[in-house]
């Protein structure tokens, strides 16, 4: 039990930092331009088939490799995050990947409350 405790107490002290604290702020500013793109995405892949998956990053223009033709199913939520992420990055560009990332993943879960 004291382990986790440590565990808890190391989390909370990083996230107390001036710079992660930064970073979470950046990342909640970006929701309101994550959250569009989320939603389109979401809107032209209803079935996450490879085929949506791959016509969605060609209505973007980003790329698509060969290689992910072969993800599965429930692994290709990722392959949507990235998306996301890729958009939302043409659109604030210089912002790290990680804070993109969490501002998209912040949409999604606000798009299905």
């Amino acid at each position: 039990m004291k382990f986790l405790t440590s565990i808890i107490q190391k989390v909370a002290a990083f996230f107390a930092s001036g710079k992660a604290q930064a970073a979470l702020n950046q990342a909640v500013e970006l929701v309101p331009k994550a959250l569009p793109i989320v939603q389109a995405i979401a809107a032209a892949t209803p079935n996450r088939t490879i085929q949506e998956v791959e016509a969605a990053f060609q209505k973007y223009a980003v790329p698509f490799s060969a290689e992910w033709s072969s993800t599965q199913p429930a692994n290709r939520g990722y392959l949507l995050l990235q998306l996301a992420t890729s958009v939302l990055a043409q659109q604030v560009p210089g912002v790290a990947t990680n804070v993109l990332n969490t501002a998209v993943q912040l949409a999604v879960t606000g798009s299905k409350a």
